[in-house]
């Protein structure tokens, strides 16, 4: 499997940045991986880099429960951005979260390519290059 260009790890949480990235270097997976601990700090990027898809990612990794701007924020912002964007992004949820409200409401975004939880296990990382 050829490695997906960029990902983007959105989370507060600097361990579960850590082992995901040491997971997707692990696997070859990404040769390009940026985190982020403000999922502002996201939005402001794709905006500054819309017809820019050398910046813009392939996969984002975006964790529900953040403060300042949590995953949901992101994922209402982001629908609005998608349009302008010269490339098109994967979104995977990954969260702690098994709750099934939360599962229903992330259908509602049709981009959202996946729901995964944490911890990330390498079976579910070889399918986000597909």
């Amino acid at each position: 499997m050829k490695p997906l260009h960029s990902i983007f790890i959105v989370d507060d949480d600097p361990i579960h940045q850590q082992i995901t990235q040491i997971m997707l270097d692990r696997l070859s997976i990404s040769n390009d991986v940026t985190k982020f601990s403000d999922a502002q700090d996201v939005l402001e990027h794709l905006r500054t880099h819309t017809n820019d898809a050398a910046a813009l990612p392939d996969v984002i990794l975006l964790d529900l429960n953040m403060p300042i701007m949590d995953g949901w924020e992101f994922l209402e912002a982001f629908s609005l951005l998608r349009p302008q964007l010269c490339k098109d992004i994967k979104v995977y949820v990954l969260t702690s979260s098994i709750d099934d409200t939360d599962k229903e409401r992330v259908n509602k975004f049709d981009f959202v390519a996946g729901y995964l939880t944490k911890p990330l296990t390498n079976d579910v990382i070889m399918k986000l290059g597909r």
